[in-house]
């Protein structure tokens, strides 16, 4: 019996050896880091929210409640796309040709490389020329 317990004792032990080196061998985040981790987490998680909610809004017809939500989520996270897209979006459907050429010019400025930037330069022209 006492054996049995120690060859499952051993065996438990040597299962976990590889996750408690693993461990030991990682160098602890400072302070600093782990806030600034966990800011970023929680602003990208945000932006996620907002960006949802916004979208929700959008579909229900309340431009104003999505252009809030997405002007919350471009400000936490102005390295995503999709809420300033989502942004020019809100301000087309709500008739506002100057917020949804402003936003659209935004998005350009910002990812000047987009793969719809021919398409985006379309809308701007065709939003300006109204």
């Amino acid at each position: 019996m006492i054996r049995a317990r120690a060859l499952l004792v051993s065996i438990v032990f040597l299962a976990a050896w590889p996750a408690l080196a693993g461990q030991q061998k990682q160098k602890p985040a400072s302070p600093a880091q782990s806030r600034q981790q966990e800011s970023g987490a929680v602003s990208q998680a945000s932006a996620e929210e907002d960006i949802q909610v916004g979208t929700f809004y959008l579909h229900k017809g309340d431009a104003d409640a999505a252009i809030s939500r997405f002007r919350d989520a471009v400000r936490q996270q102005p390295k995503l796309a999709k809420p300033r897209i989502l942004l020019a979006e809100a301000y087309e459907k709500k008739d506002d040709k100057i917020g949804a050429v402003k936003a659209y010019q935004e998005y350009l400025q910002a990812f000047p490389n987009a793969s719809d930037k021919k398409k985006i330069e379309k809308k701007i022209e065709k939003l300006s020329s109204r």
